[in-house]
């Protein structure tokens, strides 16, 4: 085979195994081919820029050789299974991979999400411990921490900004090092695997003093590889290591700036304190759940309370520490923030079972769901829209009860669904808005850390609130709950626009930009179309003119909004 044959038969393979992880040879046959292509470039005294023994950075998002988990957390020493005996400090640096073929340095891949990761390859000769070559004879992946001997106010950030830059030069001042908490894929021991990587050259958080560096916690873990095979992995975790979380990283004190009264499946109102942001754990927490209205009377919580906070699985209420001298929190500002009668009953506050049907009735409304109006609605006693899809047979409200059936089994697009659960201030305008950045229920949190361009904060504090509140029953909807993007057209269609909108023309514009529409100041005869706000101009009579189809933006407000026009 000559030289660039064999030069492509390899980038090939290393394609299969490293970005779609589906390689189909053996190591032996790769290494056989890797070696080959090594010995000519040795005989011909040269080698292409392109080839795999030279190219070893790779760009973009690359898949890990093996899945990285995250560890479970633990908030009290009771909660650590005592056959954990292996006790590691947890260092706060940022996740490293590495791996290396043929005794030299293949990738270095920040953590990502676990599946994939950012290449780092540029930058590994600034980072000490990293060995550019190592004697091995078997596939292995060293996963540690980057850590940084600066002083800086921000540790993780400043590791990870530093692992984010372009050129390697820049890096030098990072003073960064790379320290092994696991070698994946050897079949041994912990900490033997340990043992292993330090023969190879690499420091090991199990051997060495690091309490210089920040920690955000104790690691504990099983020895035995035999039986962390055996107990295997959960969706996010390994079920043999738990990180036990120092607990000054989940306490603090914070003001309770206010209290935002969110109903919940069958009507239940619950309080959710609104609060000013404080870092705990790693995270900001801006939101605490109150449990009920007793437990805020109870507290007699205030508008400005200096309050104590603990995040354990999720932030938690632990006592007042300064009362303000604002009034408290009463039953009359649960009414005002709902604009709705609420009825106590035991230490909940709930609505009333006619707004209760009103929910259900916008559900279905907003559903495009016809034949099930308001009288069947309180017939049927539907008090929640999860519970219209506990009926089975429709049969039993009549003739119309098949058009019912039909109608629900209709596939809905996922921001007509997000619009539909009754979120505060989730119209179909908004709902369509954050389909568009954010296209996953799954993902919705992130509108905390994401903020969108016309969504205000205190939508954004709606949404997490109600989130947090409802997110559970969502998932037992039979409808979509991730947006695929219309495809982007193919060729610029011009589209005028007239009259008045609720967003500039600009604004209009960009958001149609990617389904491939530009913008036209004039109606001319090969316009796409017109969209208006419903008023006559000498723009619709040209367009009538020409034939262009017309687009009223108030009644197809949803449909212009994702490019379906």
């Amino acid at each position: 085979m000559d030289y660039n044959s064999l030069k492509k038969l390899v980038a090939h393979h290393d394609h299969l195994y490293y970005d779609l992880n589906n390689p189909v040879l053996t190591d032996e046959e790769y290494d056989s081919l890797y070696e080959q292509l090594i010995e000519i470039e040795n005989k011909q005294g040269w080698k292409d820029a392109d080839s795999p023994t030279a190219k070893i950075i790779a760009k973009g998002k690359v898949k890990h050789p093996t899945k990285l988990y995250s560890l479970k957390k633990v908030y009290d020493e009771a909660d650590v299974p005592r056959e954990f005996t292996v006790k590691l400090p947890k260092l706060d640096g940022v996740n490293l991979s590495i791996t290396y073929k043929n005794n030299q340095l293949n990738t270095c891949l920040t953590r990502g999400d676990g599946e994939t990761g950012e290449s780092v390859m540029h930058l590994v000769h600034n980072i000490r411990g990293i060995p550019e070559s190592i004697n091995i004879e078997t596939d292995c992946v060293f996963v540690g921490e980057v850590l940084t001997d600066n002083k800086v106010d921000n540790f993780r950030n400043y590791v990870a900004g530093a692992l984010g830059l372009k050129e390697a030069d820049e890096v030098k001042s990072r003073n960064l090092r790379f320290v092994v908490h696991d070698v994946l894929l050897l079949e041994e021991n912990y900490l033997a695997r340990m043992e292993f990587a330090r023969s190879v050259g690499f420091d090991t958080v199990d051997v060495g003093d690091y309490s210089h560096y920040p920690q955000d916690g104790v690691v504990f873990r099983l020895n035995s590889y035999e039986d962390e095979q055996e107990l295997g992995y959960t969706a996010k975790y390994p079920r043999f290591a738990v990180a036990l979380k120092h607990k000054e990283s989940f306490s603090a004190a914070t003001y309770l700036k206010d209290i935002e009264w969110t109903i919940g499946r069958s009507g239940v109102v619950t309080p959710v304190g609104i609060l000013e942001p404080v870092v705990l754990d790693g995270a900001t927490v801006s939101r605490v759940i109150l449990h009920n209205y007793d437990f805020v009377v109870e507290n007699n919580l205030k508008r400005g309370d200096l309050i104590l906070i603990e995040r354990r699985i999720t932030p938690q209420f632990v006592k007042v520490i300064e009362h303000s001298n604002y009034t408290p929190f009463t039953i009359e500002d649960a009414n005002r923030a709902l604009n709705t009668e609420l009825v106590k009953k035991g230490p909940k506050l709930y609505v009333s079972e006619s707004e209760n049907h009103r929910y259900v009735e916008y559900f279905v409304k907003t559903l495009g769901i016809k034949g099930l109006g308001e009288a069947t609605i309180k017939k049927l006693g539907l008090y929640h829209p999860a519970d219209i899809f506990k009926i089975k047979d429709w049969s039993i409200i009549g003739k119309n009860g098949d058009k019912i059936a039909e109608e629900l089994s209709r596939p809905k697009d996922y921001p007509t669904v997000l619009a539909a659960l009754g979120i505060p201030g989730v119209g179909k305008t908004t709902a369509a808005l954050i389909a568009e950045n954010i296209p996953r229920f799954d993902d919705l949190e992130t509108i905390a850390t994401k903020p969108i361009r016309g969504i205000g904060p205190s939508t954004i504090q709606s949404i997490l609130s109600w989130i947090e509140i409802n997110k559970y029953w969502v998932y037992e909807l039979p409808y979509a709950l991730e947006h695929t993007p219309t495809k982007v057209i193919s060729g610029s269609k011009k589209i005028a626009i007239t009259g008045k909108l609720d967003l500039t023309k600009q604004e209009l514009i960009d958001r149609l930009s990617m389904y491939g529409f530009v913008l036209s100041n004039t109606v001319t005869k090969d316009c796409y179309a017109l969209i208006t706000g419903g008023e006559e101009s000498s723009k619709t009579k040209t367009a009538t003119k020409y034939g262009i189809p017309i687009f009223n933006y108030w009644k197809h407000k949803a449909e212009i909004l994702r490019g379906e026009f």
